[in-house]
């Protein structure tokens, strides 16, 4: 692959929380032994900006105690708008799906997932949940498994 070879200039030009959900009054209720079987949900949406050279790379995190939605305890997005020099050799909009031509998303995908992880840190200090940080996640397995279409 010929992208490979050249550098790639990428630069993190704004990272914005875009909601947050904290069920205090469920969060109480539960157990510290339920908290150790959290179950830990990810959504994934990229949004490439061709002519503004930017991805939009909005995660989704949700922690719940149960798989029934109501048992939702916390819920987080954010957006990661990155800055991609020459994207359009890099990048494709299919209308319902991106190519990455480069293989740069994972990466892309991996700085959003740290910095979610920081802002969770950050938001559950003294709270039962301050000892259940965001687990390490392969950003490559991430993107597999989860569908990345564009958004126009």
């Amino acid at each position: 692959m010929d992208n490979l070879e050249k550098e790639i200039q990428i630069r993190l030009v704004k990272v914005k929380e875009t909601s947050f959900f904290l069920n205090s009054s469920l969060l109480e209720k539960i157990e510290t032994k339920d908290l150790n079987n959290l179950q830990i949900g990810f959504g994934l949406n990229i949004k490439p900006e061709m002519l503004k050279n930017t991805l939009n790379i909005s995660l989704i995190v949700k922690y719940q105690s149960s798989p029934n939605e109501d048992d939702k305890i916390l819920e987080i997005e954010t957006s990661n708008i990155f800055e991609i020099i020459d994207m359009e050799g890099l990048i494709e909009d299919k209308g319902d799906k991106i190519e990455d031509k480069a293989g740069i998303t994972p990466t892309l995908v991996g700085i959003a997932i740290g910095t979610i992880r920081g802002i969770l840190v950050a938001k559950m200090t003294s709270t039962p949940l301050e000892d259940y940080p965001l687990p390490i996640v392969n950003p490559t397995e991430l993107c597999n498994n989860l569908s990345i279409p564009s958004s126009k």
